[in-house]
């Protein structure tokens, strides 16, 4: 159990996003929708190296919520967090962002 309340789910999030949107490169169309309006239509496009930008925005988020933020956080909220669930929190943040990162890629094979 001390795994899963580790740091190491979070860069194992962070190394699955990575490959998968390498992978993806070889496969996704040249222009890629990355935004959806009310109706789920795209109108908004772009390269698909786009699709970069989901691993470069999991390790800045790995780096900002490092330890020194952890413990700045821990200080000044009013109900801290336990290392537990701060982890928890993170890894929610980068999970959501990865399955972000897998809509988009279906998105872009559906719009073909």
């Amino acid at each position: 159990m001390s795994f899963l309340n580790s740091r190491k789910v979070s860069w194992i999030i962070f190394g699955i996003t990575l490959l998968t949107a390498v992978v993806s490169l070889f496969f996704l169309p040249d222009i890629i929708p990355v935004h959806f309006g009310i109706l789920g239509t795209p109108d908004g496009w772009d390269y698909k190296m786009g699709i970069l930008l989901f691993p470069i925005l999991l390790i800045f988020l790995l780096f900002l919520t490092g330890r020194k933020s952890k413990d700045f956080m821990f200080r000044f909220a009013r109900t801290p967090l336990n290392s537990i669930q701060y982890n928890w929190a993170v890894d929610g943040l980068l999970l959501f962002i990865f399955f972000v990162e897998i809509w988009i890629i279906t998105e872009a094979f559906r719009y073909r």
